[in-house]
């Protein structure tokens, strides 16, 4: 009789029929799919509470906080309440604003220059000779600018020269307009901020300048046309 050849089956499959080792083969199979299932719904399950948890975060990825991500909340003054960001006709008033000058409500659509506005909305940063009118400014001011405005029935060349000299320079998100009837001489405003003065104060105004600036929904750099 000849010699047996040693089976390199493992024990417990030795005597299996091959049927039977089928069977085996596919039970092993079947639990490496259950495990991989397990695997795969246990990393699902995790990153939806995550991305469920990121939305009841402030500042997380919900729609709900998005929009005031850009917020600086802090700073030397606080914060205004916020009066929305909605767009109307041109010709139509926004108003009344919390503020004068205001700091956010209802503007003017982006619309090209015109008879009507000659300036167009939202203006191209830089020196007006003459007053814009909040639903101008107020879309500036979504988009990330800081506006100085004056008022000077009689003209104030000294004082003009000096709210130049705290822009940073050509480009800057910054509007230099006369305002008529503020309430004080001097204001500078931004998304949902304000500082008001009678006196032209450097300091004051650069900290204003260096907590609120770009700060706001939908800031945009450079010029707007």
């Amino acid at each position: 009789m000849p010699d047996r050849i040693a089976s390199t089956r493992p024990e417990s499959r030795r005597g299996m029929s091959r049927g039977e080792r089928r069977a085996e083969r596919r039970g092993r199979s079947d639990a490496r799919k259950r495990r991989k299932r397990y695997i795969y719904t246990a990393i699902a399950s995790a990153v939806a509470l995550l991305f469920i948890g990121s939305l009841l975060v402030p500042g997380g990825s919900g729609r709900a906080t998005s929009e005031n991500d850009n917020l600086n909340t802090g700073g030397p003054l606080p914060i205004l309440d916020d009066q929305g960001r909605g767009h109307i006709n041109v010709g139509e008033s926004g108003g009344p604003y919390l503020t004068i000058p205001a700091a956010s409500g209802s503007h003017y659509d982006v619309t090209p220059p015109s008879e009507q506005l000659p300036f167009g909305t939202p203006v191209n940063w830089g020196v007006y000779p003459i007053p814009l009118g909040d639903e101008v400014q107020i879309h500036n001011l979504e988009h990330g600018g800081v506006i100085l405005n004056y008022d000077c029935p009689d003209g104030c060349p000294e004082l003009v020269e000096q709210l130049q000299s705290v822009i940073p320079g050509v480009g800057a998100q910054f509007i230099l307009a006369p305002y008529p009837d503020m309430p004080t001489r001097i204001a500078i405003t931004s998304w949902r901020h304000i500082d008001q003065m009678d006196e032209f104060d450097a300091d004051r105004l650069n900290e204003f300048i260096n907590a609120y600036l770009d700060r706001a929904p939908e800031s945009v750099p450079g010029n707007l046309w």
